[in-house]
């Protein structure tokens, strides 16, 4: 906040919501472009466009822990998915990819608690 009470805009706020808007219309054009679906195209926007949401609601400095912990939560729950989506992918190597993502993510939600 400013000195008049309002809210002043930084430039990692301004870097965030424009992040957040990118990562929403990047699955909104993978939605057009082959369809609301489960399949492995639609996942990889679907994917991409939040991990772009996360990042950019990361930098947003006055947003909410929960905000951010919704975003993480919805970036992960897609990124296990996709990864359990895959046609090609051994068993054993998608365990392995849960440990990596749920590792990551226990860690970034942690220091989005401590803030």
């Amino acid at each position: 906040m400013n000195k008049q009470g309002g809210f002043a805009m930084s430039g990692m706020a301004i870097l965030g919501i424009c992040l957040v808007a990118i990562g929403l219309l990047t699955i909104g054009y993978g939605g057009v472009t082959v369809g609301f679906s489960l399949s492995v195209d639609f996942q990889s926007f679907l994917v991409g466009g939040l991990i772009i949401v996360l990042i950019g609601a990361a930098l947003i400095p006055g947003l909410p822990a929960v905000a951010k912990l919704i975003a993480l939560a919805l970036a992960t729950v897609a990124l296990l998915m996709y990864i359990h989506i895959m046609p090609d992918l051994e068993f054993m190597l998608m365990l392995i990819s849960d440990v990596v993502v749920l590792g990551f993510a226990a860690w970034v939600a942690i220091l989005f608690l401590r803030k």
